[in-house]
């Protein structure tokens, strides 16, 4: 390898050395800027409660359904339908049957 050095002048000698030794730097500014705000507090890019979350909307995984989706759904299975139904802004695990003409949904047990 010595060798291969020998032609270059000490000013490439001592760039070669200075990227070796001294490393580089990064610029992060717009990355900051993207991840933090303006008080220097991260973002959050996934909430653990769903938003969209609304009472009476029911969902099967993260499908949403409304009520005669739902009841379009229990005609077709012929089976009442196993999801859950936005309670007070949270997801709950039920199980809704038609009763005249009306769901009657109750929390599922394990």
């Amino acid at each position: 390898m010595k060798h291969l050095l020998n032609d270059l002048s000490e000013e490439e000698k001592n760039r070669i050395r200075e990227q070796h030794t001294g490393g580089k730097k990064l610029v992060i500014e717009n990355f900051d800027k993207l991840v933090n705000t303006k008080l220097g507090d991260a973002k959050p890019l996934l909430s653990e409660e769903d938003a969209s979350c609304k009472d009476g909307d029911y969902f099967v995984g993260t499908t949403k359904m409304n009520e005669q989706q739902v009841k379009d759904r229990m005609k077709k299975n012929q089976e009442p339908f196993s999801g859950s139904k936005c309670i007070g802004g949270k997801k709950t695990q039920v199980t809704c049957q038609e009763e005249g003409g009306k769901l009657k949904c109750e929390e599922a047990t394990d």
